[in-house]
């Protein structure tokens, strides 16, 4: 290997091996991890070559005594070899406006150097491609009308992700809804899950075992503890968000097998985008669609039939069909009331 191109490796393994600001790192440091990797150099060398480098590339230092700790600058932007391609650009930028919400502080700063090289790569993309109009053709819809976020505070919310990444307990003021004043707790957080416009903790109180979920924009405070945090044995928060489907507000355990006649027009989207596995689907002698289906029994199943209004009939299970038997009741007296008291102020 020619002593340039040895030169050119040794100078591309230190700036690989130097730390992001508010890290550092200094020469014999580095002369350390050279050495490790083949690289017999003196540290005046490696001293040499990162004023060099620093030239050229948006490098700093620290002076501490005699010492210079050398750092990236903490906004520099990401090198990387091979070159980062547009469309894995695409995807960073992409995924940007999804994860800051949901990524620890101390996470996202380590990430937004790549955010900024992906933008950069896109501007130049946008005069060679249409790949970088891609964003503004792309649309992620959820059902329902689309809801303002609750407003979090910033602090709040880095010190509760930071918990959950350490597995350490949290001090923590929290307001429940409707609650003239905030509660203190003593929490064991082991989750997020973003639902909608909100973002919620998963949890546990002080020493009971009940599992909570508390909305980040009621916390008035919340302060790391260094205890570690008591996570319940055999807790998956994929388990309990998807299959025991925690945040569909359950109302028993237990699975319910729905018969439910759906109008043929409001049925079709059932053929592409089943309710189960197991999802059968009939054509009745009146053209209606008979759905039959093993579900869980929640009150997000509840409020799924109801936005169908009168073009679903609930046939089973019994107690389901009451609910909505009871609703309709409710529903008929509550406007046939309104009508009357419009008529007759």
């Amino acid at each position: 290997m020619s002593r340039s191109v040895e030169t050119l490796y040794r100078q591309w393994m230190m700036l690989s091996k130097i730390p992001r600001f508010p890290r550092k790192i200094s020469a014999p440091e580095l002369n350390l991890i050279l050495a490790g990797e083949g690289y017999e150099v003196t540290i005046r060398t490696i001293q040499r070559d990162l004023e060099k480098l620093s030239t050229h590339f948006p490098l700093n230092f620290d002076t501490e005594g005699r010492t210079n700790f050398w750092f990236w600058i903490e906004n520099a932007t990401a090198f990387d070899l091979p070159g980062m391609e547009p469309v894995t650009a695409l995807a960073f930028q992409m995924a940007e406006s999804y994860l800051i919400p949901l990524l620890p502080k101390s996470t996202l700063d380590l990430l937004i150097p790549y955010f900024s090289r992906a933008k950069e790569v896109l501007e130049v993309t946008t005069r060679q491609s249409h790949l970088s109009t891609w964003p503004n053709k792309v649309a992620v819809l959820g059902r329902g009308p689309v809801l303002k976020s609750p407003n979090i505070l910033p602090q709040v919310q880095q010190n509760i992700y930071q918990a959950i990444l350490e597995a350490k307990q949290l001090s923590a003021s929290y307001r429940s809804r409707g609650a003239d004043k905030p509660t203190e707790y003593t929490l064991h957080p082991f989750g997020i899950v973003s639902r909608q416009a909100s973002i919620y903790l998963v949890c546990t109180l002080w020493h009971y075992p009940n599992i909570k979920q508390l909305a980040l924009h009621r916390f008035e405070s919340a302060l790391k503890v260094d205890n570690p945090c008591n996570i319940p044995d055999g807790f998956d928060l994929s388990v309990y968000t998807r299959e025991q489907q925690h945040f569909a507000y359950p109302l028993s355990d237990e699975k319910i097998s729905i018969k439910v006649y759906f109008e043929a027009r409001v049925a079709e989207h059932l053929y592409e985008t089943p309710l189960s596995e197991e999802q059968q689907l009939t054509i009745q002698p009146d053209d209606r669609i008979l759905l039959e289906a093993t579900v869980k029994d929640t009150w997000e199943l509840r409020w799924w039939l109801q936005g169908f209004g009168c073009n679903v009939e609930v046939l089973e299970p019994t107690a389901l069909r009451r609910y909505f038997v009871d609703l309709a009741q409710k529903l008929g007296n509550l406007y046939l009331t309104t009508q009357r008291v419009k008529k007759h102020p």
